[in-house]
């Protein structure tokens, strides 16, 4: 896995309080945000470090200060900033969050997690705060393993800021990585290529990745394709006649004529989801599923042939089927309400009671606010363990 603490550094308004008692200390300061604006760190720390001499109450020129020696590597003296920053501002949220960064760099990565979590209770200034903030959390979450929390927190940043570029470089590693789901990973690069500038030192990363996944992704079909052996007039015609005895309720020769149709073409998307309704109403859940999962695997884009196999996969306690599933569906629709439902039910059925918790409580992020269902639901997610 090669997740990298991939944060930016936020420029706040920097708001005075009364304290700046000359001419000169404003003049460092204005000089030393300019600097900063340009990314030149070390005449920023030059400059902000002879304001902070002159203006002692201004928790934001702290924060910036601590931002231009964590952007060197500098960690003690970021530290020693986000900290004075703090003793002025005690819910600063930025500050602990630049805290956690720092933790994070520092490989103390149950800290980093802490600092984050209470960030992300205190007084962030913006949506991209928020977002740069839960990417840490994501991070952190991801070096301990807690791969379902991370994916939430960067789907949470995700929906809180949709222009915040990193969440979509690490939703592409995390995908990439952990899940092996490539076309996905591919899907999210290319939105932070989009969406970043090209001077960041991960643009270049990502256009080589892309470049990587789209020849693995199209060598991987050609040779799959090429392996088969296709007839897609015979499959119409073998699906025409499966349509036709299904509506007249001969369900073995509709079973029959729509396997047939896959047989001459393992690519009739239709041929797979008919064969899986047949096998739904003879009541055969374990074909259904397996035909399900089929017509899933040829159109990936499909939801309902997702939905379909994820809640079979469940009711029959094949968890890895379900999981798997369910993997992809999250990744293409992650702001589909089922989709975190199925999910949170999954991790119940499994006893991983706080990651059902995690699922069920962003479906109910995502669930119409006068859905009567709420109520019912909200309660069966509070009496989760939260840890």
């Amino acid at each position: 896995m090669t997740f990298d603490l991939f944060l930016k550094l936020l420029l706040l308004p920097l708001v005075l309080a009364c304290g700046c008692k000359s001419d000169s200390g404003r003049a460092d300061l204005r000089q030393g945000m300019a600097a900063f604006r340009e990314k030149n760190y070390s005449a920023a720390i030059t400059k902000l470090t002879r304001a902070a001499r002159r203006i002692s109450d201004s928790a934001d020129l702290y924060y910036h200060l601590g931002s231009a020696h964590l952007a060197k590597g500098e960690m003690e003296p970021a530290e020693t900033a986000f900290r004075a920053a703090l003793e002025l501002k005690p819910d600063y949220g930025e500050a602990l969050s630049g805290l956690g960064q720092i933790a994070y760099y520092k490989k103390d990565i149950p800290k980093a997690k802490a600092l984050f979590e209470q960030a992300l209770t205190a007084t962030l200034s913006s949506d991209e705060a928020v977002a740069c903030t839960l990417n840490g959390l994501a991070l952190a979450e991801a070096e301990l393993q807690n791969n379902d929390m991370a994916r939430l927190h960067l789907l949470h940043a995700q929906r809180t800021c949709r222009k915040y570029a990193p969440t979509f470089y690490n939703l592409a590693s995390l995908y990439r990585d952990v899940y092996n789901l490539r076309e996905e990973a591919l899907d999210n690069f290319e939105l932070y290529r989009h969406l970043a500038n090209k001077n960041n030192r991960y643009y270049g990363k990502a256009e080589n990745n892309i470049k990587r996944l789209r020849l693995n992704i199209e060598r991987t079909q050609a040779e799959k394709i090429d392996s088969m052996r296709r007839d897609p007039a015979a499959a119409a015609r073998l699906l025409h006649t499966g349509i036709n005895e299904q509506s007249s309720r001969q369900y073995a020769r509709a079973t029959k004529a729509y396997r047939d149709a896959l047989a001459a073409d393992p690519l009739a998307f239709n041929a797979a989801w008919g064969l899986a309704k047949v096998y739904n109403l003879q009541g055969k859940q374990a074909e259904a599923l397996d035909a399900y999962k089929k017509a899933a695997e040829i159109n990936p884009s499909h939801y309902d042939s997702h939905r379909q196999a994820a809640t079979l996969a469940i009711q029959l306690k094949r968890y890895d089927d379900a999981e798997k599933v369910l993997n992809r569906m999250l990744a293409r629709n992650p702001f589909t309400p089922s989709s975190a439902d199925l999910m949170a039910r999954l991790r119940h059925a499994q006893k991983r009671l706080p990651e059902a918790r995690a699922y069920g409580e962003f479906y109910l992020v995502l669930l119409p606010a006068d859905d009567k269902s709420r109520p019912a639901y909200e309660k069966w997610v509070k009496s989760l363990p939260s840890k």
